[in-house]
């Protein structure tokens, strides 16, 4: 009886809500480009033999490409980490956004399926739901294609447009990260925080790991409270030469309080309330600012008590409500998470508006690390070998993989942070290879961490110090491996040194090749004998993609000089190729078939001149973001990229980033970006008032100090570089009339509250759209200022209403004088008519009329430009004739509509 449906108990709300699966959202696109050429190549094209889908041989891999969840990270694809730490924190419900490599991750999720149930019959039946994948008895994948999402903001935006979140949290996890953290503590914690606080939204995790910045003192002096802290106990030391650390020869030794684990492009400022559950107040992750301020409403509400620090790493991981969901559809301009959704929220000063996120600290034995290019992949690699994740220790391992080929791992840690995998002894690959123990030469020399993965074969008088190996490596005799990661079936010929490499699948290094840090080897590319590769080179074999098609900051290219291609050539490489595999010895046996599968399928521009003659790849090399200015100098541009495409590589030295920032930061400030300078200046740059910014006369950038506030200090929220009136000139610009003026009041006020604009920045914005919709009825003629005032009174029918609603006081009316200033003093068809007497005098009384703009504001506009006397350029239009006489009229009704209220007041 108690169960029955029509029971009460039944329907309690709580209930369900008790019943409620814990859902967890993994973002598997990073939207960017750090392992570039990696992530271009095709996933299908590692994959055995066995696989229903063949390479493509076209070069149009869309959908198919390889995703940086599906890398190997110690022998074990990134995706399998995220998931089995997702499970282990009771998700039961997962949805796995994407937009490239949806094909990819499709097929992985299907292909583990299939041989963890080794069952063929059941993986078809999985296949036929398509993006629904059951992964275990506890655990459904969802796994959600967004094709056209190009950042994080737009997939968000998608997935709460589906209606699928129902869970009261939800995990918002990046697919970068790696780490061992318990959740249960931190969703209780927002629990609470939610049921007394609705604005309590998000909970953002964070890891203590130093800030930049300290002097040589602060470092002998840390040196001196830490001498007795080795590497093993401090996870965050940037120091990968763990066994040197007290060698002053050591270049990174001087430096190790600079976090490794750090992006190169995210310097973390935070403002935190400890006495309010660590309360974020501000998030100011632009290493490039030099100043950052915080509303002073919020030393008043939380009682001073606010910690300033850049000691934390944002950890990727975010424990929300749904309402975080509802806030991306509504703030629809909204691109990123952290710079723009995170950063706008906790600034926002207005009460009822508020949206507060708090922080959670990673406890003493926690760990998190994002790989999110191939600098942090390397640290968080050997992270997880020296056992600073545990359990995420090979030990635990069950699964391995290379080149699409699966099979169950065992791996024993052994001296020196020795790992091998032991899970051998005839049984087969997934691909039906036989796979055995590896076989290590007795004068090779190994020194941790170091990761064999099964059936890898190292000949005599090697050196292998902190690297890992896939399954299916060769090593030849007298072979150096530092730092390096060969991802399976690679071969490394005789007398080959690696210092800080990533060597893809199928890859084969040539005799006494060199290969410098920083390098990638693209799956099936050869380096030839002989051949000194310069540090920083990438080489691949995958196609280029057009601009259109990249969504990120980087686009591939190779060089064209000196570069040839050819049958011939490719035919000559073949066979050359195949000479030497009769003449090797037979430790080349565990090499795949991928790279001739490769060569036959594939028509490969290679250079030659950088991979030798018996090489095989072309150079991949970084094109400039589309954030840079197109009016920059192009060579400065790809230099920008190319030192950007370094700083996320293994071995740069981010001693050369930290002094670069601080350089910037020193430039900024000599250029009057810090207060104290802009107040010497002010005399000369007119800082006075904000509007002067946008007259085309001045020296001054319009976007420069778009960002500051009247005082010279920065906006809360505003991004450096955005003109927000313009962005709102163009929203008015693009809207149709025919559509209500409510819609774009809502859409103003959207961008207004995303980049913390002001009600005079709408108003300014407005009224250049206005006017140039009014002068987009002259295509082909100047108008007279009578048909301009015609027109005019015509378009604010419709504008009036707008204007209404969005001005506040005299400020936003002032505003709209000086927009109609801004467009007089500047260039094009609007300066050429405003500019011309009556024209200003005509609008101005215009706008009056409509009620607009009240006398009280335009004699605060008159005052002021006439304390700037005649020699000021913005102070033209007000001693034109035509606008002294407007004035003077102006004032005798003021003052008869004064006199007309005294006479009524004696008569009563």
């Amino acid at each position: 009886m108690g169960k029955s449906s029509g029971s009460s108990g039944g329907n309690d709300p709580s209930d369900n809500k008790h019943e409620q699966k814990l859902q967890a959202v993994l973002l598997a696109d990073t939207f960017s480009n750090s392992f570039h050429p990696i992530t271009l190549e095709d996933y299908n094209g590692i994959l055995p033999t066995s696989s229903p889908s063949p390479p493509a041989t076209d070069g149009n891999i869309k959908g198919r490409e390889r995703p940086l969840a599906l890398c190997p990270l110690n022998n074990v694809p990134l995706l399998h980490h995220t998931i089995d730490f997702l499970q282990s924190a009771g998700v039961e419900e997962l949805f796995l956004l994407c937009s490239s490599g949806a094909d990819a991750l499709e097929q992985y999720l299907h292909q583990h399926k299939q041989q963890s149930n080794n069952n063929k019959t059941a993986h078809n039946e999985h296949r036929s739901t398509n993006s629904r994948i059951a992964w275990s008895s506890k655990l459904t994948i969802h796994l959600m294609r967004f094709s056209d999402c190009t950042n994080t903001g737009d997939a968000l935006r998608e997935l709460d447009r589906k209606n699928v979140i129902k869970s009261d949290p939800f995990i918002l996890m990046q697919g970068d990260v790696v780490t061992n953290v318990d959740l249960r503590e931190v969703m209780e914690q927002h629990a609470k925080r939610k049921k007394a606080d609705n604005s309590a939204i998000m909970t953002v995790l964070l890891q203590e790991v130093g800030g930049w910045g300290l002097d040589d003192d602060d470092i002998e002096e840390d040196d001196d409270d830490n001498n007795n802290m080795t590497d093993s106990e401090n996870p965050n030391t940037p120091n990968d030469h763990h066994n040197n650390r007290n060698s002053k020869s050591n270049m990174m030794q001087k430096n190790h309080y600079l976090p490794p684990l750090r992006s190169s492009t995210d310097d973390l400022l935070l403002a935190l309330d400890p006495t309010h559950s660590n309360r974020i107040l501000l998030w100011d992750s632009h290493p490039h600012n030099s100043t950052s301020s915080i509303p002073t409403i919020f030393f008043a509400e939380n009682s001073s008590h606010i910690t300033l620090t850049r000691n934390y790493l944002d950890v990727g991981i975010d424990i929300c409500s749904p309402d975080v969901l509802a806030r991306f559809s509504d703030e629809f301009d909204y691109r990123e998470l952290r710079s723009q959704f995170v950063a706008n929220c906790v600034a926002e000063e207005e009460i009822g508006l508020q949206s507060r996120i708090f922080g959670y600290m990673l406890k003493r034995g926690e760990y998190a690390g994002r790989m999110g290019d191939m600098r942090r992949y390397h640290r968080v690699s050997m992270d997880l070998l020296r056992r600073w994740g545990y359990p995420l220790v090979p030990e635990n391992y069950n699964h391995s993989c290379s080149a699409g080929s699966y099979h169950e791992a065992s791996y024993i840690c052994e001296r020196h942070l020795v790992y091998r995998d032991v899970s051998g002894g005839g049984h087969g690959d997934s691909d039906g290879r036989e796979r055995k123990r590896s076989h290590v030469g007795r004068s090779t020399q190994l020194s941790g961490p170091l990761l064999l993965g099964s059936n890898a074969s190292i000949g005599e008088y090697c050196h292998l110090q902190r690297s890992v190996l896939g399954p299916n490596c060769t090593l030849m005799d007298n072979c150096d491996v530092v730092d390096s990661h060969l991802w399976g079936d690679v071969l490394v010929e005789e007398g080959a040194k690696l210092n800080g490499v990533i060597v893809c699948e199928g890859a084969i290094i040539r005799s006494g090749a060199v290969v410098d840090r920083g390098c990638v080897i693209g799956r099936g590319c050869i380096v030839g004998a002989g051949v000194h590769l310069k540090e920083f080179t990438r080489i691949t074999l995958a196609a280029e993609v057009e601009d259109d098609d990249d969504y990120s900051g980087f686009d591939d290219s190779s060089s064209d000089d000196s570069s040839s291609s050819g049958s011939e050539s490719g035919t000559d490489d073949e066979e050359s190729s195949a000479d030497e595999s009769e003449k090797a010895t037979p430790q080349e046996s565990n090499v795949s078939s991928a790279t001739e599968e490769v060569e036959s399928n594939f028509a490969v521009d290679t250079n030659y001149e950088v991979v030798g003659k018996d090489g095989l790849g072309r150079v991949w090399a970084p094109s400039p973001s589309d954030e840079y200015d197109s009016d920059d100098d192009e060579e400065e541009k790809q230099a920008e990229a190319v030192e950007l495409m370094k700083s996320q590589s293994i071995g740069y030295d981010m001693t050369l980033l930290y002094k670069k920032w601080k350089m910037m930061q020193m430039e900024d400030e000599d250029d009057g970006f810090s207060l104290d300078d802009m107040e010497s200046d002010a005399d000369d740059m007119d800082m006075d008032d904000q509007w002067a910014d946008d007259i085309g006369d001045t020296n001054i950038d319009a976007n420069t100090f778009s960002h500051l506030d009247e005082d010279g200090m920065q906006i809360t929220g505003r991004q450096k570089g955005v003109d927000v009136v313009q962005e709102l000139r163009d929203i008015c610009l693009e809207h149709e009339t025919s559509s209500p003026v409510e819609n774009l009041r809502i859409e103003l006020n959207s961008f207004k509250f995303s980049q913390n604009a002001t009600y005079s920045d709408c108003c300014k914005g407005v009224m250049m759209a206005v006017m140039d919709k009014v002068l987009e009825g002259y295509p082909d003629s100047v108008p007279s200022p009578g048909k301009l005032v015609v027109s005019l009174k015509k378009a604010l029918e419709y504008w009036q209403q707008l204007f209404h609603s969005i001005c506040m006081g005299s400020e936003e009316e002032k505003a709209i004088i000086h927009a109609l200033e801004t467009l007089a003093l500047g260039s094009g068809k609007a300066a050429d008519v405003l500019g011309k007497e009556p024209a200003f005098r005509f609008v101005l009384q215009t706008l009056h009329d409509k009620e607009i703009v009240n006398e009280v504001a335009i004699f605060e506009w008159a005052e002021e430009r006439k304390e700037e006397g005649k020699d000021s350029s913005r102070s033209a239009l007000f001693w034109q004739q035509p606008t002294q006489d407007f004035l003077e009229w102006l004032e005798e009704s003021s003052d008869e509509d004064s006199s007309d209220g005294s006479d009524d007041e004696d008569s009563d």
